[in-house]
């Protein structure tokens, strides 16, 4: 059994090209991440009382150095202005297993510290479902400093 390194998780974006739908991976990636969480719910009855499980909530964040032209961010920045739900995938780079789900962009920060790389992140939260794929291949993308 192998343990699981944040290199080997890439994220990459669904964007529409000319009536296709093309994947492109975030370059640059520097990390990033997956949670989830539900709601607790009170429950009292005359038989019970405690807690049962609510509504899930599922967000995604990663982080990198900014391209000076990567398309894939210019699709979430898009997405955010917009007000669109791009589909987003989690890839495990070793399996080429992906998570994939249709996110709203919830937060996009740019940084730009100076004589220091210029730094971008989102975040995101699901709308409905995760499903999973398995690729053939890893999407192209930059992945070395």
């Amino acid at each position: 059994m192998a343990i699981l390194k944040g290199k080997d998780v890439v994220y990459a974006v669904r964007i529409p090209v000319d009536e296709e739908t093309t994947t492109l991976r975030v370059l640059y990636q520097t990390g990033g991440g997956r949670s989830k969480s539900r709601d607790e719910l009170e429950v009292s009855t005359k038989d019970i009382s405690g807690s049962a499980y609510g509504d899930k909530t599922e967000t995604i964040s990663f982080e990198g150095l900014m391209s000076v032209d990567d398309p894939a961010l210019k699709a979430l920045e898009e997405a955010i202005d917009n007000a669109e739900y791009p589909e987003i995938l989690e890839i495990n780079v070793n399996t080429l297993e992906a998570k994939v789900g249709k996110y709203m962009i919830t937060t996009f920060d740019v940084e730009y510290p100076g004589d220091d790389n210029a730094t971008y992140s989102f975040e995101a939260t699901l709308q409905g479902e995760t499903t999973t794929e398995t690729l053939t291949e890893v999407p192209a993308g930059a992945t070395d400093i």
